[in-house]
């Protein structure tokens, strides 16, 4: 039976007001073109590295920038593929992605060129919804260098941040071992590389006893540990690529000079999904994936300076059926830092935006100790929804938030133990709202801003207010990927009566599909997780802290699956949705 479905259009964000992008062909010397097509997922490099040395940028039209960068990835060893993709008209908060196919083991270098003067973003995302590369620094020339250790369907999603006009979008496809080197060429800024050292007696002496410790536990070492130098407050940061069935151990082993290091495991949002911020030299998180993909291993340097060493161990679970192991090294070699706070915000921002949020005032900054607060007020319209964020520098632990209405009765706040607090409020009288930034654990430098939702708030399916924002936002993302909502399925609804009960509901897909089912929590609701599951086995999940989480998964096999709805924190109503990828 096919149930009626509303698709929420007051709510699609407009792709590119704009004709349709037609495609451009390259000749070999420099004429018209370069190629277009897919992404890939592994072993990113961003475009535009942080902590590094600003270069000039290219000048000119964009099909001049793009012969000449067509020539030059040529010269390094890259190939075009396909013809280029040309939008001659994209306005300001245009959004549209390009569906990838990627190859594992193919490296991919994805361009994009727009008029000189305004600002275009580029996020790659991988067949999961998750970043694998991004390049968000106000210029008009993105780019990402990636490599794939799986394949499937990715995405290039760009978005005119401000500005408007032509741009050209192409991909290149390369060997493992070439560089695009685009840096000197687009601009961005070059990366500071870390310096690379050996293991100390003492350190190895301490990374014995974690081999026999977790030895016990049937752990098994991966590759030998890998050390640089870091600063105090900096970081080192490695890709991880890990598999569902197999849980994994890993440790930061502070060499001489350091006081404290804490270790992250950090999901493509770059939420913590496992951490040690012990006061400890060393740090050791173990971590069981829900999902085969690619994520980030954080070890900070919290007091003092010198070699900060990297292990791993991993274990397949029993009775748990597991993906293959991975091809690529669970722990990458190439290490970066994470850059500056303003870095980490530009990224959040530009996540807003894509949502269909606009900025509501000006980004702000600050700086607090361990246990101080600051305390500012923001006017809302009532009738309106609003989301505040902040971000924190390395060296913060943990920031919070928190919202009170002009009563001082507490809204919304986001006390969770990480460094971007965001918080959401629907706003039902005008008035000066009161937010409190709380610096929890750790100390320095933040930035906050608020943000307004500029469409309506209420809308199909009884929804109104947070809950339909809510909505609102994911089904903006979930369109650009391609998914749309499938008639096949009645969209459903719960309530979860207290933080830590749980739901299930029963789906029939068919096979050969690709679906993404979202979950969308109400007032009272803070954070939601969802997995899908056949029979035993989970399939795909999302544990990421907010009240929004979606799966993604294409069918291999027609039957009945189950999701499961967790009230992670908070409690209250949901409701959820099944969307489909046109296209199969």
């Amino acid at each position: 039976m096919r149930f009626p479905f509303f698709a929420l259009s007051s709510l699609a964000l407009v792709l590119a007001c704009s004709p349709s992008p037609r495609r451009i062909t390259l000749n070999n010397n420099g004429g018209q073109g370069a190629g277009a097509g897919g992404g890939a997922q592994g072993n990113t490099v961003i475009g535009s590295a942080s902590g590094g040395v600003a270069e000039p940028s290219l000048t000119g039209a964009p099909m001049q920038r793009l012969n000449q960068v067509d020539q030059h990835l040529t010269n390094q060893g890259f190939q075009r593929m396909g013809p280029a993709v040309r939008n001659a008209n994209m306005q300001t908060g245009g959004l549209i992605a390009y569906g990838i196919d990627a190859q594992p083991g193919q490296c991919y270098v994805a361009v994009a060129l727009a008029a000189e003067g305004s600002d275009l973003n580029m996020i790659v995302l991988d067949p999961m919804g998750r970043n694998v590369g991004h390049n968000v620094t106000p210029d008009p020339n993105p780019w990402v260098h990636l490599c794939a250790n799986t394949g499937g369907r990715h995405l290039a999603r760009l978005q005119m941040t401000s500005g408007q006009g032509e741009y050209f979008y192409a991909l290149y496809q390369g060997p493992a071992n070439a560089q695009p080197g685009l840096t000197a060429l687009l601009g961005g800024q070059v990366q500071r590389t870390q310096e690379a050292v050996s293991i100390d007696s003492a350190t190895q002496n301490r990374l014995t006893v974690l081999d026999q410790r977790l030895g016990s536990d049937r752990f098994q070492r991966v590759g030998d540990p890998q050390g640089v130098v870091v600063e105090e407050g900096g970081d080192t940061m490695r890709e991880l690529n890990l598999r569902q069935g197999y849980c994994y151990a890993f440790a930061s082993l502070g060499g001489q000079g350091a006081g404290d290091t804490d270790l992250f495991v950090l999901n493509a949002d770059g939420e913590d999904l496992a951490s040690d911020r012990s006061t400890d030299v060393d740090a050791l998180v173990r971590f069981c994936p829900q999902n085969t993909g690619t994520y980030t291993l954080k070890a900070q340097m919290y007091e003092g300076s010198g070699p900060v060493f990297i292990a791993g161990w991993w274990q397949q679970q029993q009775a748990q059926a597991v993906d293959p192991a991975p091809s690529a090294p669970v722990i990458a070699a190439a290490a970066t830092t994470s850059g500056t706070v303003d870095d980490a915000y530009a990224l959040l921002d530009a996540d807003m935006q894509a949502r269909g949020y606009e900025g509501y005032g000006e980004a702000a900054h600050g700086q607090l100790q361990q246990g101080q607060t600051r305390n500012f007020g923001v006017n809302l319209e009532g009738g309106k929804c609003y989301a505040i964020l902040a971000v924190g520098a390395g060296t913060v632990r943990n920031l919070d938030l928190i919202v009170a209405d002009p009563n001082g009765s507490p809204v919304d706040q986001d006390v969770a133990a990480d460094n971007r607090p965001i918080v959401r409020v629907c706003a039902e009288n005008s008035g000066e709202y009161r937010m409190q930034v709380k610096m929890t654990e750790g100390s320095g430098d933040f930035v906050y801003h608020a943000y307004r939702w500029p469409r309506g708030t209420r809308g199909p399916f009884g929804l109104a207010g947070l809950i339909y924002v809510r909505l609102g936002e994911v089904t903006s993302l979930l369109s650009v990927e391609g998914f749309e909502p499938d008639a096949n399925f009645a969209p459903g609804r719960g309530s979860l009566a207290r933080q830590g009960a749980s739901s299930s509901h029963t789906l029939n897909l068919p096979a050969n599909e690709c679906f993404a089912v979202l979950v969308v929590g109400g007032d009272g609701v803070s954070d939601l997780d969802v997995a899908l599951s056949k029979g035993n086995n989970q399939l795909a999940g999302d544990g990421s802290r907010n009240a929004f989480p979606a799966v993604r998964y294409c069918t291999t096999e027609a039957g009945r699956y189950k999701i499961d709805v967790k009230a992670a924190t908070g409690s209250g109503p949901y409701f959820y949705q099944v969307f489909r990828r046109s296209g199969g």
